[in-house]
Protein backbone atom coordinates (compact mmCIF):
# COMPACT_ATOMS: atom_id res chain seq x y z
CA UNK A 1 0.00 0.00 0.00
CA UNK A 2 2.73 2.42 0.93
CA UNK A 3 4.59 1.68 -2.30
CA UNK A 4 1.49 2.33 -4.38
CA UNK A 5 0.94 5.65 -2.63
CA UNK A 6 4.48 6.82 -3.36
CA UNK A 7 4.03 5.87 -7.03
CA UNK A 8 0.78 7.88 -7.36
CA UNK A 9 2.30 10.97 -5.75
CA UNK A 10 5.26 10.78 -8.13
CA UNK A 11 3.00 10.64 -11.17
CA UNK A 12 0.93 13.59 -9.96
CA UNK A 13 3.99 15.74 -9.42
CA UNK A 14 5.29 14.75 -12.89
CA UNK A 15 2.00 15.88 -14.49
CA UNK A 16 2.18 19.23 -12.71
CA UNK A 17 5.75 19.79 -13.92
CA UNK A 18 4.75 19.05 -17.55
CA UNK A 19 1.85 21.50 -17.35
CA UNK A 20 4.10 24.27 -15.94
CA UNK A 21 6.69 23.61 -18.68
CA UNK A 22 4.04 23.94 -21.40
CA UNK A 23 2.85 27.27 -20.02
CA UNK A 24 6.44 28.55 -19.96
CA UNK A 25 6.98 27.59 -23.60
CA UNK A 26 3.72 29.27 -24.70
CA UNK A 27 4.61 32.48 -22.82
CA UNK A 28 8.08 32.55 -24.38
CA UNK A 29 6.53 32.39 -27.91
CA UNK A 30 4.15 35.22 -27.12
CA UNK A 31 6.82 37.73 -26.10
CA UNK A 32 6.62 41.13 -27.91
CA UNK A 33 10.04 40.59 -29.50
CA UNK A 34 8.60 37.78 -31.68
CA UNK A 35 7.21 39.16 -34.97
CA UNK A 36 4.29 36.75 -34.77
CA UNK A 37 3.41 37.59 -31.17
CA UNK A 38 0.64 40.10 -31.88
CA UNK A 39 -1.54 37.90 -34.12
CA UNK A 40 -0.58 34.23 -34.42
CA UNK A 41 -2.13 34.04 -38.01
CA UNK A 42 -0.87 37.39 -39.43
CA UNK A 43 1.49 36.98 -42.47
CA UNK A 44 5.08 38.04 -42.39
CA UNK A 45 5.94 41.69 -43.25
CA UNK A 46 5.67 42.41 -47.00
CA UNK A 47 3.21 39.60 -47.66
CA UNK A 48 -0.49 40.40 -48.32
CA UNK A 49 -3.21 38.82 -46.27
CA UNK A 50 -5.45 36.28 -48.02
CA UNK A 51 -8.24 38.85 -48.26
CA UNK A 52 -5.89 41.43 -49.75
CA UNK A 53 -4.56 38.92 -52.27
CA UNK A 54 -8.08 37.95 -53.25
CA UNK A 55 -9.13 41.60 -53.71
CA UNK A 56 -6.12 42.29 -55.92
CA UNK A 57 -6.90 39.27 -58.07
CA UNK A 58 -10.54 40.20 -58.49
CA UNK A 59 -9.67 43.79 -59.35
CA UNK A 60 -8.12 42.57 -62.63
CA UNK A 61 -11.59 41.64 -63.85
CA UNK A 62 -13.66 44.47 -62.43
CA UNK A 63 -12.68 47.62 -64.35
CA UNK A 64 -12.96 48.37 -68.08
CA UNK A 65 -13.57 52.08 -67.75
CA UNK A 66 -10.15 53.19 -69.01
CA UNK A 67 -10.05 51.60 -72.47
CA UNK A 68 -8.32 53.71 -75.08
CA UNK A 69 -10.13 54.50 -78.31
CA UNK A 70 -7.00 55.56 -80.18
CA UNK A 71 -3.28 55.18 -79.67
CA UNK A 72 -1.22 52.05 -79.39
CA UNK A 73 0.04 52.52 -75.83
CA UNK A 74 -1.31 50.03 -73.32
CA UNK A 75 -3.10 51.36 -70.21
CA UNK A 76 -0.65 52.06 -67.40
CA UNK A 77 -1.60 50.71 -64.01
CA UNK A 78 -1.34 53.29 -61.29
CA UNK A 79 -1.88 53.13 -57.55
CA UNK A 80 -5.43 54.45 -58.03
CA UNK A 81 -6.49 52.49 -61.14
CA UNK A 82 -7.04 48.79 -61.52
CA UNK A 83 -5.71 46.69 -64.41
CA UNK A 84 -8.08 45.96 -67.28
CA UNK A 85 -8.72 42.88 -69.39
CA UNK A 86 -7.02 43.18 -72.81
CA UNK A 87 -9.68 43.31 -75.51
CA UNK A 88 -9.55 42.97 -79.26
CA UNK A 89 -9.77 46.26 -81.14
CA UNK A 90 -13.37 45.92 -82.21
CA UNK A 91 -14.37 45.18 -78.60
CA UNK A 92 -12.58 48.32 -77.44
CA UNK A 93 -14.41 50.38 -80.06
CA UNK A 94 -17.78 48.89 -79.13
CA UNK A 95 -17.01 49.84 -75.54
CA UNK A 96 -15.98 53.36 -76.55
CA UNK A 97 -19.22 53.83 -78.51
CA UNK A 98 -21.30 52.81 -75.51
CA UNK A 99 -19.45 55.28 -73.29
CA UNK A 100 -19.34 58.18 -75.81
CA UNK A 101 -22.05 57.73 -78.47
CA UNK A 102 -21.59 61.29 -79.78
CA UNK A 103 -17.96 60.67 -80.80
CA UNK A 104 -17.98 59.73 -84.53
CA UNK A 105 -14.46 58.36 -84.87
CA UNK A 106 -15.04 54.96 -83.20
CA UNK A 107 -18.01 54.37 -85.53
CA UNK A 108 -15.83 54.99 -88.59
CA UNK A 109 -12.98 52.74 -87.44
CA UNK A 110 -15.25 49.96 -86.22
CA UNK A 111 -17.38 50.15 -89.35
CA UNK A 112 -14.27 49.78 -91.50
CA UNK A 113 -13.14 46.76 -89.46
CA UNK A 114 -16.49 45.05 -90.00
CA UNK A 115 -16.47 45.95 -93.70
CA UNK A 116 -12.99 44.48 -94.11
CA UNK A 117 -14.20 41.29 -92.42
CA UNK A 118 -17.36 41.32 -94.60
CA UNK A 119 -19.53 41.32 -91.50
CA UNK A 120 -22.24 43.25 -93.30
CA UNK A 121 -24.90 43.03 -90.58
CA UNK A 122 -22.55 44.34 -87.89
CA UNK A 123 -21.23 47.04 -90.22
CA UNK A 124 -24.73 48.26 -91.01
CA UNK A 125 -25.69 48.26 -87.33
CA UNK A 126 -22.66 50.33 -86.37
CA UNK A 127 -22.98 52.78 -89.26
CA UNK A 128 -26.74 53.19 -88.76
CA UNK A 129 -26.17 54.04 -85.12
CA UNK A 130 -23.31 56.34 -86.04
CA UNK A 131 -25.35 58.33 -88.53
CA UNK A 132 -28.19 58.56 -86.05
CA UNK A 133 -25.91 59.94 -83.32
CA UNK A 134 -23.50 61.91 -85.56
CA UNK A 135 -25.51 62.93 -88.65
CA UNK A 136 -23.13 65.74 -89.61
CA UNK A 137 -19.97 63.63 -89.78
CA UNK A 138 -19.33 63.29 -93.52
CA UNK A 139 -16.97 60.25 -93.54
CA UNK A 140 -19.49 58.30 -91.52
CA UNK A 141 -22.39 59.28 -93.78
CA UNK A 142 -20.43 58.36 -96.91
CA UNK A 143 -19.50 54.95 -95.53
CA UNK A 144 -23.11 54.16 -94.71
CA UNK A 145 -24.30 55.28 -98.15
CA UNK A 146 -21.68 53.14 -99.87
CA UNK A 147 -22.65 50.15 -97.73
CA UNK A 148 -26.34 50.56 -98.60
CA UNK A 149 -25.52 50.54 -102.31
CA UNK A 150 -23.18 47.59 -101.89
CA UNK A 151 -25.83 45.53 -100.12
CA UNK A 152 -28.38 46.39 -102.82
CA UNK A 153 -25.87 45.32 -105.49
CA UNK A 154 -25.28 42.04 -103.66
CA UNK A 155 -29.02 41.38 -103.61
CA UNK A 156 -29.20 42.08 -107.35
CA UNK A 157 -26.27 39.75 -108.10
CA UNK A 158 -27.91 36.98 -106.07
CA UNK A 159 -31.21 37.49 -107.88
CA UNK A 160 -29.50 37.32 -111.28
CA UNK A 161 -27.71 34.11 -110.33
CA UNK A 162 -30.91 32.55 -109.03
CA UNK A 163 -32.85 33.48 -112.17
CA UNK A 164 -30.08 32.12 -114.42
CA UNK A 165 -30.00 28.82 -112.54
CA UNK A 166 -33.76 28.43 -112.13
CA UNK A 167 -35.76 30.63 -114.51
CA UNK A 168 -39.33 31.11 -113.35
CA UNK A 169 -41.90 33.82 -112.80
CA UNK A 170 -40.83 34.12 -109.19
CA UNK A 171 -37.13 34.50 -109.92
CA UNK A 172 -37.96 36.99 -112.69
CA UNK A 173 -40.08 38.99 -110.25
CA UNK A 174 -37.32 38.88 -107.61
CA UNK A 175 -34.83 40.08 -110.21
CA UNK A 176 -37.05 42.99 -111.23
CA UNK A 177 -37.54 43.97 -107.61
CA UNK A 178 -33.79 43.86 -106.95
CA UNK A 179 -33.11 46.06 -109.97
CA UNK A 180 -35.71 48.59 -108.88
CA UNK A 181 -34.41 48.55 -105.31
CA UNK A 182 -30.85 49.30 -106.43
CA UNK A 183 -32.05 52.13 -108.68
CA UNK A 184 -34.14 53.62 -105.87
CA UNK A 185 -31.23 53.40 -103.44
CA UNK A 186 -28.98 55.17 -105.96
CA UNK A 187 -31.54 57.91 -106.44
CA UNK A 188 -31.81 58.47 -102.69
CA UNK A 189 -28.04 58.41 -102.11
CA UNK A 190 -27.32 60.69 -105.07
CA UNK A 191 -29.99 63.12 -103.93
CA UNK A 192 -28.53 63.28 -100.44
CA UNK A 193 -24.97 63.68 -101.67
CA UNK A 194 -25.80 66.34 -104.22
CA UNK A 195 -27.65 68.35 -101.58
CA UNK A 196 -24.48 68.26 -99.48
CA UNK A 197 -22.10 68.80 -102.42
CA UNK A 198 -23.85 70.76 -105.17
CA UNK A 199 -20.53 71.54 -106.87
CA UNK A 200 -19.90 67.87 -107.70
CA UNK A 201 -21.81 67.62 -110.97
CA UNK A 202 -20.67 64.06 -111.66
CA UNK A 203 -23.26 62.94 -109.12
CA UNK A 204 -25.90 64.10 -111.58
CA UNK A 205 -24.83 61.52 -114.18
CA UNK A 206 -25.16 58.59 -111.77
CA UNK A 207 -28.43 60.03 -110.51
CA UNK A 208 -29.77 60.35 -114.06
CA UNK A 209 -28.82 56.76 -114.93
CA UNK A 210 -30.90 55.48 -112.02
CA UNK A 211 -33.81 57.68 -113.04
CA UNK A 212 -33.58 56.40 -116.62
CA UNK A 213 -33.61 52.81 -115.41
CA UNK A 214 -36.92 53.51 -113.65
CA UNK A 215 -38.38 55.19 -116.73
CA UNK A 216 -38.20 58.72 -115.30
CA UNK A 217 -36.65 60.09 -118.47
CA UNK A 218 -37.74 63.72 -118.25
CA UNK A 219 -36.10 64.15 -114.83
CA UNK A 220 -32.98 62.44 -116.10
CA UNK A 221 -32.76 64.68 -119.19
CA UNK A 222 -32.80 67.85 -117.08
CA UNK A 223 -29.93 66.55 -114.91
CA UNK A 224 -27.90 65.39 -117.92
CA UNK A 225 -28.18 68.75 -119.63
CA UNK A 226 -26.80 70.37 -116.49
CA UNK A 227 -23.95 67.85 -116.29
CA UNK A 228 -23.15 68.21 -120.02
CA UNK A 229 -22.17 71.84 -119.39
CA UNK A 230 -19.08 70.54 -117.56
CA UNK A 231 -16.27 69.74 -120.07
CA UNK A 232 -15.02 66.67 -118.21
CA UNK A 233 -18.55 65.23 -118.02
CA UNK A 234 -20.11 66.14 -121.33
CA UNK A 235 -19.23 62.90 -123.18
CA UNK A 236 -20.70 60.72 -120.43
CA UNK A 237 -23.69 62.99 -120.02
CA UNK A 238 -24.32 63.14 -123.79
CA UNK A 239 -24.27 59.33 -124.04
CA UNK A 240 -26.87 58.98 -121.29
CA UNK A 241 -28.88 61.86 -122.77
CA UNK A 242 -29.02 60.08 -126.11
CA UNK A 243 -30.26 56.90 -124.42
CA UNK A 244 -33.04 58.82 -122.68
CA UNK A 245 -34.10 60.52 -125.92
CA UNK A 246 -34.04 57.17 -127.73
CA UNK A 247 -36.41 55.71 -125.11
CA UNK A 248 -38.73 58.69 -125.63
CA UNK A 249 -38.83 58.00 -129.40
CA UNK A 250 -36.93 61.17 -130.30
CA UNK A 251 -34.39 59.64 -132.73
CA UNK A 252 -32.94 62.78 -134.31
CA UNK A 253 -32.17 64.35 -130.93
CA UNK A 254 -30.78 61.04 -129.72
CA UNK A 255 -28.55 60.76 -132.80
CA UNK A 256 -27.19 64.26 -132.22
CA UNK A 257 -26.39 63.39 -128.59
CA UNK A 258 -24.59 60.20 -129.62
CA UNK A 259 -22.59 62.09 -132.20
CA UNK A 260 -21.46 64.60 -129.57
CA UNK A 261 -20.57 61.85 -127.12
CA UNK A 262 -18.33 60.13 -129.68
CA UNK A 263 -16.70 63.12 -131.30
CA UNK A 264 -15.88 65.69 -128.65
CA UNK A 265 -12.30 66.81 -129.16
CA UNK A 266 -11.48 68.68 -125.98
CA UNK A 267 -11.38 66.69 -123.86
CA UNK A 268 -11.78 63.55 -126.00
CA UNK A 269 -14.24 60.91 -124.75
CA UNK A 270 -13.10 57.77 -123.01
CA UNK A 271 -12.71 54.84 -125.44
CA UNK A 272 -15.60 52.87 -123.92
CA UNK A 273 -17.93 55.86 -124.11
CA UNK A 274 -16.89 56.63 -127.67
CA UNK A 275 -17.38 53.03 -128.78
CA UNK A 276 -20.80 52.71 -127.15
CA UNK A 277 -22.00 56.04 -128.54
CA UNK A 278 -21.00 55.02 -132.10
CA UNK A 279 -22.73 51.63 -131.77
CA UNK A 280 -25.96 53.30 -130.66
CA UNK A 281 -25.65 55.96 -133.36
CA UNK A 282 -25.41 53.24 -136.03
CA UNK A 283 -28.55 51.52 -134.67
CA UNK A 284 -30.60 54.72 -134.51
CA UNK A 285 -29.51 55.88 -137.97
CA UNK A 286 -30.23 52.48 -139.56
CA UNK A 287 -33.63 52.13 -137.86
CA UNK A 288 -34.67 55.52 -139.24
CA UNK A 289 -33.26 54.78 -142.71
CA UNK A 290 -30.47 57.31 -142.39
CA UNK A 291 -28.15 54.91 -144.18
CA UNK A 292 -25.50 57.42 -145.14
CA UNK A 293 -25.18 58.51 -141.49
CA UNK A 294 -25.09 54.88 -140.37
CA UNK A 295 -22.20 54.18 -142.79
CA UNK A 296 -20.31 57.20 -141.46
CA UNK A 297 -20.63 56.06 -137.84
CA UNK A 298 -19.66 52.50 -138.81
CA UNK A 299 -16.49 53.80 -140.44
CA UNK A 300 -15.67 55.77 -137.30
CA UNK A 301 -16.23 52.67 -135.19
CA UNK A 302 -14.01 50.57 -137.45
CA UNK A 303 -11.17 53.05 -136.92
CA UNK A 304 -11.19 52.70 -133.11
CA UNK A 305 -12.38 49.14 -132.44
CA UNK A 306 -10.08 46.40 -131.17
CA UNK A 307 -8.66 43.72 -133.42
CA UNK A 308 -11.05 41.02 -132.22
CA UNK A 309 -14.04 43.27 -133.02
CA UNK A 310 -12.80 44.40 -136.41
CA UNK A 311 -14.37 41.58 -138.44
CA UNK A 312 -17.86 42.07 -137.04
CA UNK A 313 -17.68 45.84 -137.66
CA UNK A 314 -16.49 45.22 -141.23
CA UNK A 315 -19.47 42.95 -141.87
CA UNK A 316 -21.80 45.57 -140.45
CA UNK A 317 -20.27 48.25 -142.69
CA UNK A 318 -20.49 45.97 -145.73
CA UNK A 319 -24.21 45.37 -145.06
CA UNK A 320 -24.81 49.10 -144.76
CA UNK A 321 -23.02 49.77 -148.04
CA UNK A 322 -25.21 47.20 -149.77
CA UNK A 323 -28.36 48.96 -148.62
CA UNK A 324 -30.05 51.50 -150.82
CA UNK A 325 -30.18 55.07 -149.65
Amino acid sequence: MEANCHTGCFRARLGILRFQWGIAVYNSRMEPSDPTSQQPYEPLPGQPTPSQAGSKLLSKYSDTEHLLVRGGAAPVESTTSKPVIPLRRFQELEQAIRHAPANPEPYVELGQIYLDQQRWVDAKRVLDNGVQNCPEWEPLVLMREDLVLHLASQTLDAARTQHAQNPSEKTRYDLDQAEQNLANQRIRVCGDRYSRRPDEKDILVTWAVALRQLGRHDEAIDMLKTAAAEPELRARASLQLGMCLQSLQRPLEALAAFRKASMYRSPPPEPKIQKRALELAIDVAEENRLIDSARFYAEQLLAICSSNERESVKRRLFQLREKEL
